[in-house]
């Protein structure tokens, strides 16, 4: 009985830190992990499995998680030489922003697929009727 009480404890801190919230960032479930194997006493298995439980159950996404979703998307909708075409990459900001919810602006979901194609070799498609440019890419700021 001893035993589940730590575990019961850690379980309402990951709740209250969850709380109103539709995206965890990384920096936050690190904190949330460190503090269950440290102040807890639980192993880091038992850790992330109640952290993915709560978050699982309160359609709370990991920001790991929708950025290896949105890594495959977009490596999905690159062409054969890894280019990313302007609107493809619209609608994987717009899944990014669905997944994250209100709390995540549109600039800052720009720059977060930004940096997700930039981990992944893509390159942007060059776009526009007459001058056809990758300035679309280049405005927005990392």
């Amino acid at each position: 009985m001893n035993d589940h009480r730590p575990r019961a404890q850690f379980t309402e801190l990951v709740k209250l830190h969850l709380q109103g919230r539709r995206l965890l960032d990384r920096d936050t479930e690190r904190k949330l992990l460190e503090e269950g194997v440290t102040r807890y006493g639980l192993t880091l298995d038992e850790a992330s499995g109640v952290l993915r439980s709560h978050a699982g159950s309160d359609e709370i996404a990991l920001e790991g998680e929708v950025s290896r979703s949105s890594s495959h998307l977009l490596k999905t909708m690159a062409d054969r030489r890894g280019r990313v075409a302007r609107d493809d990459f619209g609608k994987v900001v717009a899944f990014y922003r669905a997944r994250a919810g209100s709390q995540l602006s549109q600039p800052e979901a720009e720059r977060r697929v930004k940096r997700i194609m930039e981990e992944n070799d893509l390159q942007p498609k060059r776009s526009g009727t007459l001058l056809r440019t990758r300035r679309w890419y280049r405005a927005i700021e990392i």
